[in-house]
C-alpha cells in the first residue's frame, strides 16, 4: 500500500504554489492557526491538529507541515529539531513530517532561478544560480524582477513553483531537499 501524503502550509501564496503543482497527488490544506516568526513552537504544533485530522479524513496516511522560518532569531537547525520534537509529543492520528523553508518558500524558487529566469518574462534574463538558502528570499526575488513588475505571492509563486526543476532545486536548497524527502522522494 502506498502512502498518501497531505501537506499543510502557512499562507495563501504557499497554498497556491504547492497546490497547483502537487494538488493532484497530495491533499494540500492552508492552516487556520497562527503562523509567523513570533508564534511559539508549541503553538505551531497544537494549532495544526485540526488540519492533521482533516488530512486523515481525506485518506492521507502522512501529514507534512510546511511552515516558514522567516525572521526567527534562533538557529535554523535548532528550530527544526524543536518543532519535530513538539509534534512528536502530540497524540496525532497519522505520522507528521516537518519541512521548513530556510527562510521562506521564495528561497525554494530561488534554488532554480537560473532556469526560471529563462522561462518567465517577469524575471530578469540570464540570472546565475547562487546559494540563497537562509537569505530573505522574498526580498531577493523582488530584486530579480524586471523593472515595473511587482511581486505577487499567489500569482508569481504558482508560476515559479510549477516549472521549478525539483532535482536542481533540491541540490541548491537543503530545506527543499528535506521537503521532498518528507514526501518520500
Amino acid at each position: 500500500m502506498s502512502k498518501k501524503f497531505g501537506i499543510i502550509v502557512d499562507g495563501q501564496g504557499d497554498f497556491a504554489a504547492i497546490n497547483k503543482r502537487m494538488g493532484a497527488n497530495c491533499k494540500v490544506l492552508k492552516t487556520d492557526g497562527p503562523r509567523g516568526h513570533t508564534v511559539a513552537i508549541e503553538e505551531l504544533a497544537q494549532s495544526s491538529k485540526k488540519q492533521i485530522n482533516m488530512l486523515r479524513f481525506f485518506g492521507c496516511s502522512v501529514a507534512v507541515i510546511v511552515t516558514d522560518f522567516e525572521e526567527r532569531t534562533e538557529d535554523y537547525g535548532l528550530f527544526l529539531s524543536r518543532l519535530k520534537t513538539e509534534f512528536g509529543k502530540l497524540s496525532l492520528p497519522i505520522p507528521v513530517q516537518v519541512a521548513v523553508p530556510n527562510r521562506m518558500i521564495e528561497n525554494w524558487y530561488l534554488a532554480d532561478i537560473e532556469h526560471l529566469s529563462r522561462k518567465k518574462t517577469f524575471l530578469r534574463n540570464n540570472l546565475k544560480q547562487k546559494n540563497y538558502e537562509g537569505k530573505h528570499g522574498k526580498h531577493v526575488l523582488k530584486q530579480l524582477l524586471r523593472k515595473g513588475i511587482h511581486y505577487n505571492e499567489v500569482k508569481h509563486g504558482q508560476e515559479l513553483f510549477e516549472i521549478l526543476r525539483f532535482p536542481v532545486a533540491r541540490q541548491n536548497s537543503r530545506s527543499f531537499n528535506e521537503f521532498l524527502h518528507c514526501l518520500g522522494n
